[in-house]
């Protein structure tokens, strides 16, 4: 199967399964990991998602040799690719539990925007970051022209579209590209303790969390403000701030999840 799906305890991990051809993304794949990240993000038994690659990349990208057998009509198999991989990278911005994506080898094209649509992103250092667009004659997409000038700025995001830039794994953490650099070995394991760690915490207070740093880039200063105001009042009567207190009063550590509203 060119997606693997498994869980360990709270955390859902899904793995990009193609390996022999750096998880290169076609329709049916790129299908496959729409559908399991969106019943990740239904399922109350999962807390946090994992999104790593198999092998030797994260992803490539989507599938050149795919994308030949529909020439010259091929844009239309680039609309239905990309509604897929749209889909894939909202429903990671907006589901309400933390999401960590593990970035092993190379990441280009379609691929980018799923491995940018974590809340903690890591890279091992052998990682490679690509836009490759241009050299197939694409418009980026998959959510990079969104992301990137979010997580970069717009100058560097230019520098990596029309310079071609290739970002090593260290200069990925320098951009702030990702959170973690890790030894590639250790990249699996890191991934899954921070995963666990999150689905350990308050994911209800994450979720609202994830949804006030939307909001931010469309709303004035007063209105965040507000906002942040109203989500501290609805937090602070759900299941998690409710744990929290507890155990701060009870001189013990919170078990959160343990009372879900």
């Amino acid at each position: 199967m060119p997606v693997d799906i498994s869980d360990e305890g709270a955390v859902r991990i899904i793995t990009l399964n193609r390996p022999a051809k750096l998880n290169a993304l076609t329709l049916a794949m790129a299908t496959d990991i729409c559908n399991a990240v969106e019943s990740a993000a239904a399922d109350p038994s999962v807390r946090c998602l994992l999104l790593t690659g198999g092998g030797r990349a994260f992803s490539s990208g989507g599938d050149v040799n795919e994308m030949g057998e529909h020439l010259p009509r091929a844009g239309d198999l680039f609309y239905q690719l990309t509604d897929q991989l749209h889909d894939t990278v909202s429903a990671m911005l907006t589901m309400r539990k933390p999401v960590v994506t593990a970035i092993n080898g190379i990441v280009a094209g379609g691929a980018i925007g799923m491995a940018l649509a974590g809340d903690v992103r890591i890279a091992a250092e052998s990682a490679q970051l690509l836009s490759a667009h241009f050299k197939r004659g694409f418009v980026p997409a998959g959510g990079a022209t969104y992301l990137l000038p979010r997580l970069i700025g717009l100058s560097r995001t230019q520098a990596l579209f029309f310079g071609e830039r290739t970002l090593t794994g260290a200069e990925m953490r320098e951009w702030g590209l990702v959170h973690h650099l890790v030894p590639d070995g250790e990249l699996a394991e890191f991934a899954i303790t921070e995963a666990q760690r999150l689905a350990a915490g308050p994911t209800q207070a994450m979720g609202e969390t994830k949804r006030l740093l939307a909001a931010a880039d469309n709303l004035t200063a007063e209105e965040q403000l507000e906002l942040e105001s109203e989500r501290n009042r609805d937090s602070g009567n759900a299941g998690d701030a409710v744990e929290g207190i507890t155990a701060f009063l009870e001189k013990r550590e919170p078990e959160f999840g343990r009372t879900e509203n």
